[in-house]
């Protein structure tokens, strides 16, 4: 096995170690304990199921989108050693089980360009309650 191919799986273990995959109520709770206001929590949810089935880890290559909310590498967060974009943190921070600084960061974007600015908004805008119900 090359060192290339070593080292790329050791990579890919390492942030597997430190991802979660969360169920949605469990989600639910989590972002509310960040801040998140209750009437925006279903559609919170939402948007996390269609954009990365709650996977903490979620990397969109072809986008460039990372983590649980799949937050854009091109205007939010850096791919270098930097911290850097919208909400200066580095991509790779939103691919741990850590949701804080991605919840920080999502409400940023919110705030700026509200739920449209997730192109799954299309299927949480209506009633979400259901992403929430029994939780």
């Amino acid at each position: 096995m090359s060192s290339y191919r070593t080292v790329a799986i050791l990579v890919l273990f390492v942030a597997l170690a430190n991802a979660k995959i969360y169920d949605r109520c469990e989600f639910a709770r989590e972002i509310q304990t960040y801040g998140v206001p209750y009437e925006q929590v279903a559609v919170w949810t939402c948007i996390a199921q269609h954009e990365s089935e709650y996977n903490t880890a979620a990397v969109n290559w072809s986008s460039g989108d990372h983590g649980i909310y799949q937050i854009s590498e091109l205007y939010w967060c850096s791919t270098s050693d930097t911290p850097g974009g919208g909400c200066n943190a580095l991509c790779s921070q939103f691919e741990d089980d850590y949701i804080g600084d991605d919840t920080a960061c999502a409400q940023l974007i919110y705030g700026q360009m509200g739920f449209p600015a997730w192109t799954t908004y299309q299927y949480c805008n209506g009633d979400v309650s259901s992403y929430i119900a029994g939780c």
